[in-house]
């Protein structure tokens, strides 16, 4: 239940404050501050000629939210952030310390806000920073999901505990069919209805895709639970370029399924992630011409993810983590060359949230 509210907490200043945050006084302003560090030991297997295993430090964030007692407010999140996850090789990071995602917040009536700047997305269950998520990796859903883009965002509270919300965005990320989107746009809701948490979102990438969203998320007897859905189609540009590359056979739709399930006991807690997306490929023949908007091999894919978490206060965790993604087809390649259909990671992970 918290990663939606978190997501609303992360995406609207006008939502409240920032969990376990501290305050500065700075020129006379109130301004909240949260973040964390982590590292860790990681090992992954089918990477090709990469060193399968490695030492980082994955994670050195910190964000800055004013306070919500002005018009005018602001969200500033800068530091070194890694997005590992199940399909791309993982990695240590090579950018540094930077600038990651930021917006100026305008108040200008009760229930208004109007956000502008570098925005976090609103779509997924999955949040931005590692120790964020309740697991590591980052799974197969959230990698056909938009992350972060520059743009303008308005959310109105039509009741207590619903906001609706509309964006428009300039996110040029993210190709289909070797076509890349020029820009964005999206509307949805975010709230709470008696014991579930729900954001329900559409997202139409220009030339590329579009994308329908939807996450729910309650606690049952101390069990967190959370579904995250997506169902993805392709633009007619992006077909025409696919079939103008040889393509006979088109599959121009995409859906993905990832269920989430959180068993609490004191200080330990065992996150369990199972996905399971439906993907496609676009064909002449034998050969494949597009991969489709997951850019899984073969028609489907499916993973599992545990990540055993000890937590000795609040504001710390060790947390081990297994995860295994398997394709329909051989899309991973292992230090030999030879082509294969499934991937392992394993870690282990220290964290300190601040």
């Amino acid at each position: 239940m918290k990663k939606v509210v978190n997501l609303v907490a992360a995406g609207l200043l006008a939502a409240g404050g920032i969990a376990q945050a501290g305050t500065l006084t700075v020129a006379n302003s109130d301004i909240e501050m949260e973040g964390g560090i982590t590292a860790g030991y990681f090992y992954t297997t089918n990477i090709g000629p990469s060193d399968n295993d490695y030492f980082t430090v994955s994670t050195f964030a910190i964000d800055l939210t004013s306070k919500v007692n002005s018009m005018i407010g602001f969200t500033v999140g800068f530091g070194l952030t890694t997005h590992p996850d199940l399909l791309d090789e993982t990695q240590p990071p090579e950018a540094g310390f930077e600038f990651e995602y930021g917006w100026v917040s305008i108040r200008p009536v009760e229930g208004l806000t109007i956000d502008a700047g570098q925005l976090l997305t609103n779509i997924g269950y999955e949040l931005y920073h590692t120790y964020d998520n309740k697991n590591y990796t980052f799974g197969l859903v959230w990698y056909a999901q938009p992350v972060t883009y520059p743009g303008a965002r308005v959310t109105y509270s039509v009741a207590d505990g619903i906001d609706v919300y509309a964006e428009y965005t300039q996110d040029t990320t993210g190709s289909v069919g070797g076509v890349f989107p020029s820009d964005a746009f999206a509307f949805g809701s975010i709230g709470s209805v008696g014991n579930f948490d729900y954001a329900i979102s559409y997202f139409d990438y220009n030339k590329t895709k579009n994308l329908v969203d939807v996450v729910l998320s309650t606690d049952i007897q101390g069990i967190e639970l959370g579904l995250n859905v997506d169902y993805q189609w392709m633009d007619d540009t992006a077909k025409n370029s696919i079939r103008a590359a040889g393509a006979t056979s088109i599959d121009d739709t995409a859906y993905g399924i990832a269920l989430y399930a959180v068993a609490k006991m004191d200080v330990f807690e065992i996150p369990v992630r199972i996905e399971y997306v439906n993907d496609g490929q676009s064909t002449n023949g034998a050969n494949v011409v597009d991969e489709g908007i997951y850019g899984v091999a073969g028609d489907d894919a499916w993973s599992f993810t545990i990540t055993p978490t000890y937590k000795p206060s609040k504001n710390t965790y060790i947390r081990g983590e297994f995860a295994y993604v398997n394709t329909d087809k051989k899309g991973f390649i292992d230090d030999k060359g030879n082509d294969k259909d499934s991937r392992t990671f394993v870690g282990v992970e220290a964290g300190f949230e601040f």
